[in-house]
């Protein structure tokens, strides 16, 4: 199978997944890990129930996933409305308020998998966590 899935000849296109951390939150390490988490999951099915054309590529090259930080609920809003008007697959990652978030704060945006340079287009702006 996997040989097969080598073989084949696919188009040079790199994907990835991006996920936006809000830093205001002082959330810890394991509650970041946990919500990007949870976007990844939320990500990977919206792209298999939309037949995202990029999720082949991304799970064939190794899921390549980016964690970059975000000052503030501003910030995903506004990357999230962006990601949208890309036509970006994006999703928002709101707290269910059982450990260290008041529930219902949004605490990541994930983008992907797309094209690198789409996502790229819409979080340039943003360093790596």
């Amino acid at each position: 199978m996997l040989r097969n899935l080598f073989n084949k000849k696919l188009p040079s296109v790199r994907t990835k997944m991006v996920f936006l951390v809000r830093t205001d939150l002082a959330m810890g390490k394991g509650k970041v890990a946990s919500q990007v988490a949870h976007a990844s999951i939320c990500l990977y099915k919206q792209a298999v129930k939309e037949r995202n054309p990029y999720l082949d590529m991304w799970l064939t090259f190794g899921q390549p996933k980016i964690v970059l930080k975000a000052s503030s609920e501003k910030d995903l809003l506004e990357v999230h409305r962006r990601a949208l008007d890309h036509s970006l697959n994006v999703c928002k990652v709101l707290d269910g308020g059982k450990t260290q978030i008041e529930r219902g704060s949004l605490t990541v945006v994930g983008i992907g998998p797309n094209r690198v340079e789409d996502i790229d287009e819409v979080t340039r702006e943003f360093k790596l966590l």
